[in-house]
């Protein structure tokens, strides 16, 4: 008993070092997205930026799950998912410098300039490979009660980084794309560098002792669903309904959308260890339906006061979907499984955020009262869904 007490619910170094990666991540996503348009405009595509990311993600539909998948085969075999993970990093690093490489180097080669479009969508097939992978350490890093309170340091950091962007976008365009591009590759390298220092095949539970079950179709399926209605109300709100809502009601909006995303990034730590507290099931359906209910109650108010103290409690209880989701999409698979299972859900995350670039941003500015409304459906069909979670069959949780 003792011994069984004595082992780490969670391996904080290693998740250091994942977390990192996450932050690398998304700082080259920050990256790209400033740079490319411009980019592409330079070398004759305007207005292409938003096809190449609609293609990206369908692509990761695809990508997404196999990677997982062989990264638990290679886990199996060998004992562990780096060779897949390093592979990914390697040709994303490579690629992401040959983007302004490109650009500067092969402007005057006019009837070239069609490779710029395919060279950004291999950039995107790259991050692909090992997103799957990589997220999926996170399982070996924390038992499943402590999972919450594990994602809550991801998302600060993914948070902060994506917090950034509104106050330093004119800043980082002034370095330039290759000095930008070349940044974003060493930091990428960086931090998969310092997770591989810290042993990233350690477990809170060893390979050895994982207990062999199951895998069932309809888990997957249900972590389909809940990764495509997920990504939609979570898309709505941090691209839709807050840059609206800051718009609309004035301000300086750099400077909201920076201070927003931060209290978002640090909310999540509360949430992390209220979720261990009651539940992570618990407190995901207590923030899906306070967000739901606080989205369908927004598209009422149109006081400013009121509005801004609606978005802070949206924040809050957001954090705990942000924080929530991910492990209970974990608990859905074997351990062995577990990149196949993430993947899963990245996949039908891609399948959303390209589905509502092509279809609903085709249809061009979309009321705010209709996105209220269709951010309150998405989050309570998911509340549907994680009430659904009994029904199936959940691996064992081991402590």
């Amino acid at each position: 008993m003792s011994t069984s007490n004595s082992k780490p619910s969670i391996l904080w170094f290693q998740l250091i070092g994942l977390s990192l990666v996450q932050g690398a991540i998304s700082l080259t996503w920050l990256l790209y997205r400033l740079y490319v348009p411009q980019l592409l405009a330079s070398l004759g595509f305007p207005g292409l930026f938003p096809t190449i990311l609609v293609i990206e993600n369908a692509l990761g539909v695809i990508i997404e799950p196999i990677a997982g998948n062989f990264s638990d085969r290679q886990r199996k075999w060998l004992g562990t998912r780096f060779p897949l993970i390093s592979l990914g990093v390697i040709l994303s690093s490579g690629l992401f410098i040959a983007i302004p490489a490109f650009y500067i180097f092969g402007q005057s080669l006019n009837s070239l300039h069609w490779i710029f479009p395919i060279l950004l969508i291999l950039w995107g097939v790259a991050m692909a490979v090992f997103r799957s992978p990589v997220t999926a350490l996170l399982g070996q890093y924390a038992v499943q009660t402590k999972l919450p309170q594990a994602m809550s340091i991801l998302v600060v950091t993914g948070g902060i980084i994506g917090a950034i962007r509104p106050i330093s976008s004119q800043f980082i365009l002034s370095l330039g794309s290759g000095i930008t591009f070349s940044i974003g590759s060493l930091v990428l390298l960086g931090s998969v560098g310092i997770l591989r220092y810290f042993n990233p095949d350690l477990s809170v539970i060893p390979q050895s002792e994982e207990p062999t079950q199951k895998l069932y179709f309809r888990n997957l399926v249900f972590v389909a669903l809940l990764g495509l209605f997920v990504a939609l109300g979570s898309r709505l709100i941090l691209g839709e309904v807050f840059p609206q809502i800051i718009k609309n009601y004035g301000g300086n909006t750099q400077l909201i959308m920076f201070s927003g995303l931060i209290l978002l990034a640090f909310t999540s730590i509360p949430a992390g260890l209220f979720a261990v507290k009651i539940g992570n099931n618990k407190a995901t359906l207590i923030g899906l339906i306070t967000t739901a209910i606080l989205l369908l109650f927004s598209s009422f108010v149109v006081n400013k006061i009121i509005i801004i103290l609606v978005s802070l409690l949206m924040i809050a209880s957001y954090s705990l979907v942000a924080n929530g989701i991910v492990p209970i999409a974990f608990s859905l698979f074997p351990s062995q499984k577990s990149g196949l299972g993430i993947g899963v859900y990245f996949g039908a995350f891609s399948l959303a955020m390209s589905g509502y670039d092509f279809i609903i941003k085709k249809l061009g500015t979309v009321d705010l009262i209709i996105n209220y409304r269709l951010g309150m459906m998405a989050f309570l069909i998911t509340t549907f869904l994680v009430l659904f979670l009994p029904k199936l069959t959940i691996p064992k949780i081991t402590e």
